[in-house]
């Protein structure tokens, strides 16, 4: 459930209970240069355990990463994630106020900063929307295996 998926990804509608959260973000390009980065985080209550995040430049490109709730939820208390996501809260000693999250993909690698509490609110606007442990509540089973059953390898 983590990862890039391709540009042209169906997102949907923003959820009224859940609006999309539009942020800039700071990607690192140098340890003294960060570049704006316009992203939109999507929950969708279809897809409960997940958060997708649609990173988008001034050409007009568009790349969606799919998060896994739980984990950007933990990113926001402690160092969390391995693989392909991993999150890391600010340090409060020093008083930081951006989250960072480091995407590796398979051409590269990006390290963001977030500020922390609009991310903290909409997460648990998310929360409010679909509470833990009642996540597979949310999901239509019938409609999943039937796209697993009749979905094709070869």
């Amino acid at each position: 459930m983590v990862g890039p998926q391709h540009p042209g990804m169906n997102i949907g509608p923003s959820d009224p209970d859940c609006p999309d959260l539009h942020l800039t973000l700071w990607l690192h390009v140098s340890q003294q240069e960060t570049l704006p980065v316009e992203a939109r985080f999507h929950y969708d209550r279809a897809n409960p355990f997940a958060v997708s995040v649609i990173f988008s430049n001034a050409a007009g490109g568009a790349v969606t990463w799919v998060l896994s709730r739980e984990l950007l939820m933990a990113g926001l208390l402690r160092p969390s994630g391995e693989g392909d996501v991993r999150i890391w809260p600010p340090c409060r000693r020093h008083g930081g106020t951006n989250l960072h999250v480091l995407l590796l993909g398979r051409t590269g690698a990006a390290l963001l900063d977030v500020a922390i509490l609009p991310v903290r609110a909409w997460l648990a606007d998310t929360f409010a929307l679909v509470p833990v442990d009642t996540e597979a509540q949310s999901i239509d089973w019938d409609s999943s295996f039937e796209r697993v059953l009749h979905r094709r390898y070869w």
